[in-house]
């Protein structure tokens, strides 16, 4: 028996093809006994147990605002629950909640993270549809959901063929040849020349209180910035230097130094085996801010973390 993954789009124009294609799916799931969840807005809840009736009892749904709030966080959730199910199959059916605005980073790490999907769960024996309303979600997510997923529903058939999906790890990478924001004149700075990061932290500190930061953000932002401050100090090329600013209600730190350093797309993203496994600090660092991107090359390594004030 196959364990790989079946990861695939469906792309609708609302309740009446999402129910065409989810509700068999949900069924074969509760034949085979799998462990099913339902990650999905309102809206789809109603819909699905109005029509599931009795059976909606073996299904686990949960609100999709709650469960998308982090990519790389959500990542770590899905793979709890794939390790607590043992040796049931998972079924998921999964959309994020597009109602409302959305930025385009944000929109660039949702498909990212649906790319990693492929490479953190491959082996999982795991069946997910990822549901895309057209009518809600922006137009280059939909597009952007034929490059992250092997397989495709489109218009209440299947299978759909897709010759435009990509690999996760060149996705990573086309990902990562965009261009961060550019420091500003503003930006305040601080150079860091030793393992001794306690300057660092108070610095960071009474900029974070100046801008409005609250305290357990600020606490996880101190945690992230010194993993990767200390990661530049030990394995980066002097001159190092940290910078912060604010924009709007976005603030952002960057370590900075001029060495060559050549991650690959995935690098963080996938969920280490434990603390002292390879990797494990990226990704925890990733863990505690809204956003981490990384830009590497002759030019030097950039490391740039956001968080929402």
């Amino acid at each position: 028996m196959s364990t790989a993954l079946l990861h695939q789009a469906l792309l609708h124009g609302g309740t009446e093809e999402f129910l065409d294609a989810a509700v068999p799916f949900l069924h074969e799931g509760l034949a085979a006994r799998d462990r099913i969840l339902a990650v999905v807005p309102h809206d789809r809840q109603e819909a699905l147990r109005d029509v599931l009736g009795r059976d909606r009892k073996e299904i686990e749904f949960h609100d999709a605002t709650a469960f998308y709030r982090h990519p790389v966080r959500t990542i770590a959730a899905y793979n709890d629950v794939l390790r607590q199910a043992g040796p049931r199959r998972v079924r998921a059916l999964a959309e994020l909640d597009w109602s409302g605005p959305a930025q385009a980073w944000e929109q660039r790490e949702w498909g990212r993270y649906e790319s990693l999907v492929n490479a953190v769960f491959g082996p999982s024996n795991a069946q997910v549809i990822c549901s895309y309303d057209r009518t809600l979600a922006p137009p280059p997510v939909v597009e952007e959901a034929r490059r992250t997923h092997p397989d495709l529903f489109e218009g209440g058939h299947y299978p759909a063929y897709n010759d435009r999906y990509v690999r996760p790890e060149r996705y990573g990478a086309d990902c990562d040849r965009l261009p961060l924001p550019e420091v500003p004149a503003e930006a305040e700075r601080l150079a860091l020349t030793s393992l001794d990061l306690a300057p660092l932290r108070a610095f960071l500190a009474e900029r974070g209180r100046r801008m409005g930061l609250p305290d357990d953000k600020a606490g996880s932002l101190s945690m992230a910035v010194t993993e990767i401050a200390t990661n530049a100090v030990l394995h980066g090329t002097p001159p190092i230097e940290f910078r912060i600013w604010c924009q709007g209600r976005v603030l952002h730190c960057e370590v900075a130094d001029v060495g060559l350093w050549r991650p690959d797309g995935l690098a963080g993203f996938l969920p280490p085996e434990s603390a002292i496994a390879g990797g494990f600090g990226l990704w925890s660092a990733r863990m505690l801010v809204d956003l981490l991107e990384i830009r590497a090359g002759h030019h030097g390594t950039r490391v740039q973390l956001r968080m929402v004030c």
